[in-house]
């Protein structure tokens, strides 16, 4: 099956967002420590899920690195509220605001090929 030039562009943005956290967060586990150079697989975790919001999907405060197993936790954790304060504590009660408040937006627009472009040049600045 061929992909769309949406598609397409959705798979660099995911890539690149992911690439930048963890960059940002020196493929490291902001959880438990593990890193990259110690075998540990380090993985892009969106704070507020992709699919809850197109508004924050690339947003790069939305993301923290995270290994597989806190990755998991993080994902299906029984104690939701744990999880909040964890995220909270990593990013900070005034991003996490920020982040929550641009997911409500209740008129964020579907995301256009043109935007797509447009977020894609935007990031690729930011290496």
């Amino acid at each position: 099956m061929r992909r769309t030039r949406s598609q397409r562009l959705h798979d660099e943005l995911d890539k690149l967002c992911g690439d930048i956290v963890k960059e940002r967060d020196g493929w490291r586990c902001r959880r438990c420590g593990a890193d990259r150079d110690h075998g540990a697989v380090i993985q892009w975790a969106h704070i507020i899920r992709r699919s809850r919001s197109k508004a924050v999907r690339w947003n790069i405060d939305n993301g923290i690195s995270l290994c597989n197993s806190c990755h998991v936790w993080l994902d299906r954790s029984a104690d939701r509220i744990q999880a909040a304060f964890f995220v909270e504590k990593m990013i900070g009660k005034k991003k996490m605001e920020k982040l929550h408040e641009l997911a409500n937006d209740k008129n964020a627009k579907s995301w256009l090929v043109c935007n797509l472009e447009e977020k894609l040049r935007e990031l690729s600045s930011n290496i």
